[in-house]
This record gives structure tokens, sequence and C-alpha cells, in this order.
């Protein structure tokens, strides 16, 4: 039984892992969203939270599946800067698309003058690969 519990705490320790990465991500991607909803609107940007949350919940939304399939979460990526960095960028520039297509959409009824795809695709960019450095740098210090 302990053998048991030895395979599967690395198992374990890498899906944590991946978690914890994860929600640094959406946090990252939220609060770019949020400081821009800040900066324009001020305070009064939170006053409605149902419209707040759609300006962020499509970029939320449009994260998963791209970060999956380039593989941002794989634990070799994660603890690789250099690749972590690499990968992120590919993912969040297909994750940026369609969280502009989500925005756009009916479901969220929302337009965007082509400049704002520039500007949340760079600014989420920096914030997302500075914070994939980081959490690589950390991996590697704890390991």
């Amino acid at each position: 039984m302990s053998t048991q519990r030895a395979r599967a705490a690395p198992a374990v320790e890498k899906l944590r892992r991946s978690l914890a990465v994860a929600a640094g991500d959406v946090l990252a991607i939220v609060a770019v969203v949020s400081w821009g909803l800040y900066s324009h609107y001020g305070a009064a940007a939170f006053a409605t939270p149902a419209e707040s949350l759609s300006t962020v919940l499509p970029f939320v939304l449009g994260w998963p599946i791209p970060a999956v399939l380039a593989g941002v979460y794989d634990d070799q990526v994660i603890a690789d800067a250099i690749a972590s960095v690499r990968y992120t960028a590919v993912a969040w520039i297909a994750a940026a698309n369609i969280g502009l297509l989500l925005r756009t959409s009916p479901v969220f009824g929302d337009s965007a003058i082509w400049p704002f795809g520039l500007v949340i695709t760079g600014t989420v960019l920096v914030v997302l690969l500075g914070w994939r450095a980081l959490a690589a740098w950390l991996v590697g210090t704890l390991d």
C-alpha cells in the first residue's frame, strides 16, 4: 500500500503544481482586464459587476483550451522558464483571439475597436510571461 502512495504522491504534486500555475494564469488575465476597466472608468467600472464580468469572462473562457492544447501545464514546461514563456505566448495569442471573438459575439453583446485587440493581447501577454517566468523560477527553487 505504501508503494502505491509513493507513486501517487508525485502525480498529486504535479497536479497541484499545474492547478496553482493555472490559477495564477487566470488571476493574471483577470487582473489585467480589471486594471483596464479601472483605467478607463475608475471605480465606477465595478459598480455593475455583471458588466465587469462580461468584459473579463470572454478572456478567461478563451484561455483553457489553447493553454491545454499548447501544453503549458505539462510539468516539464512549468519548470523550464524558456519553454514556459514560449508555450504560454503561443497559447495566449490564440486565447486572446478566442476572447475577442467571444466578447464581440451576441452572447456578450459588446463591441471592440481594433486597437483594443492589440492592447489586450500585448498587455496580458507581458503579464502572463512575467508570471510564468516567475513561476518557473519558484518551481526550480522549491524542488
